[in-house]
């Protein structure tokens, strides 16, 4: 969840995002929160993701099947609680705290242990809850009125559904279809670590669908989109980290296609060599249909970060059967690029809160301008709501401090909050059209025209200046 403040940046980057996306070429598409399991299964992701996944829900469009599956639900419950009871005194158990992995352990090999040859009164009970199960599982299946659906872990396989809508041809390519898409993961407790790593995570994700020809201008084109933004948010020193994969954990880890493996390998090396960009090959750290890039970042104070990534895959167009018509009217399979180049909003914030250290530009800044006045004339504070008014009419986050304390503590607390800039509003301001303006850690720029300060404002918001 995010406050007012977090949430300005969350919309400041979408806006950046689809602004630069927009001028690129991309599409904007939408596509829901949760999907069948036959998608996911159908892509590829389930058997690499599913431990990652939150659990699947299981839905029943008909009274009658809902009214058994109630039935079998409420028994099951029944039956548990007898079974809790009963094992309350023979097999004490405390629950293991989150992290301590040991504890863990040997919490479930206990009780695996125990149910191997659990005790004569209780083998009853487990056979009940058992047999119930599994009818209302053939019941469910059988029926085919039971359908299970999982929250959205990946927005890929989505989008290789819209690719396939409609017939699609060479003029088509390269398709480039865009989203800010919500993804769920089901991280453990002890992995959770504030906003670098959560279960609900928003990203500027993206898929390009092209030609093999189109491969090396579209790849490279995500390169520079992302050299583009590290200068715009001034990340100075990043490395990219071209991961590939493990030949010997083909049919395992990775998709079992050793050809295309090897061919897509070697394009992205050289679209890597030939733009000249610094990276470092890392082997069996590939997504499970093809190589990738990873990028890592080091922020302001030298922490490193991983911030984005750059895939390419040439297994799930052929698991969707994505087809283009080429320029002889004969079928194709596209190549497919997944790119993110801002990763996931919250680790993206994170780090730029960590690498501004909360000094942001102002273009970015959840509070852009504070006005602070002077003394109380009911005059100068009109004259300052009237700059106030003026500067939210263009859409500039402002807020006025006209409040009867001296103006050394309104201007201690706009910067103890790290307000980019303060206009600084007396009599002398007000009679000669006037701010006087103050920068964040700059101090104290002097006097300006109205006409003049606010202009500057709009344009350095404009051209989003460091």
């Amino acid at each position: 969840m995010f406050l007012p403040r977090g949430a300005v940046i969350a919309e400041e980057l979408e806006k950046l995002a689809k602004e630069t996306e927009f001028a690129a070429g991309y599409q904007r598409v939408r596509t829901p929160h949760i999907a069948r399991e036959v998608l996911y299964k159908k892509s590829g992701h389930l058997p690499y993701y599913f431990e990652s996944m939150f659990p699947p829900m299981a839905l029943y469009d008909d009274a009658f099947y809902s009214h058994w599956a109630a039935r079998f639900v409420e028994e099951d419950a029944k039956g548990d609680l007898e079974l809790r009871e009963q094992l309350g005194s023979q097999l004490p158990l405390t629950r293991p705290k989150p992290g301590e992995e040991k504890v863990r352990s040997e919490f479930v090999d206990r009780i695996f242990n125990f149910f191997e040859n659990p005790p004569p009164e209780l083998a009853k009970s487990l056979e009940r809850i058992a047999r119930n199960r599994l009818i209302s599982g053939i019941v469910m299946s059988y029926s085919g009125v039971a359908d299970r659906y999982f929250l959205k872990a990946m927005n890929c396989p989505h989008h290789h559904k819209l690719f396939a809508a409609v017939p699609r041809s060479y003029r088509d390519l390269p398709l480039r279809l865009a989203e800010y898409g919500t993804c769920y993961r089901y991280e453990q407790s002890g992995e959770l670590f504030g906003l670098m790593r959560v279960r609900s995570m928003q990203m500027n994700d993206a898929h390009i669908y092209c030609t093999p020809e189109q491969f090396e201008a579209e790849f490279n084109a995500v390169n520079e989109m992302y050299l583009k933004y590290f200068e715009l948010f001034g990340i100075e020193k990043y490395l990219m980290q071209f991961s590939t994969h493990d030949p010997s954990k083909l049919g395992q880890k990775f998709v079992d296609e050793p050809e295309l493996w090897k061919q897509t390998e070697i394009m992205t090396r050289n679209v890597l060599k030939n733009s000249g960009i610094n990276y470092v090959e890392v082997p069996n750290e590939a997504a499970f249909y093809g190589p990738k890039i990873d990028v890592q970042a080091w922020s302001a104070i030298g922490r490193e970060f991983s911030i984005a990534t750059n895939q390419v895959d040439f297994a799930q167009p052929r698991r969707f059967d994505l087809r283009y018509k080429d320029r002889d009217n004969i079928d194709k399979i596209p190549l497919c690029i997944h790119r993110a180049p801002l990763g996931t909003h919250e680790r993206f914030i994170g780090f730029l809160i960590e690498h501004y250290a909360g000094n942001f530009p102002l273009w970015l800044s959840p509070e852009q301008v504070r006005i602070l006045t002077i003394g109380d004339d009911p005059k100068v504070i009109d004259y300052a709501r009237s700059i106030l008014n003026e500067l939210r009419a263009h859409q500039v986050r402002a807020e006025i401090d006209e409040s009867s304390d001296k103006i050394n503590g309104k201007i201690q607390r706009a910067e103890q909050m790290k307000v980019h800039t303060m206009f600084v509003i007396g009599k002398r301001d007000m009679e000669a059209d006037a701010v006087s303006v103050r920068v964040h850690g700059k101090g104290n720029l002097g006097a300006k025209p109205r006409g003049e300060a606010i202009p500057d404002i709009l344009q350095s918001i404009k051209e989003r200046r460091a």
